[in-house]
């Protein structure tokens, strides 16, 4: 959930970015399959927008990401 709340707080710059790149950022689809825990997806998703090291949110969006990878990787 906080790292949906994350997300949301980045969604302006998607936006941002979607209209000088002429990208769309699909905030539903990436909000679904961060939900259904599809984390390749989602990464490769994002990836296409903004890289790792692009910036500090870029570098927080990933961490969180992997974070929530790697817990789930622990309950199984």
């Amino acid at each position: 959930m906080i790292l949906l709340l994350q997300c949301c707080f980045f969604f302006q710059s998607f936006i941002r970015l979607g209209h000088e790149s002429g990208l769309y950022f699909d905030l539903k689809y990436f909000e679904d399959i961060v939900l259904e825990g599809r984390w390749d997806e989602t990464e490769n998703y994002l990836s296409a927008f903004t890289k790792v090291m692009d910036n500090k949110f870029s570098i927080k969006m990933y961490f969180e990401l992997r974070k929530q990878k790697y817990f789930e990787a622990l309950e199984v």
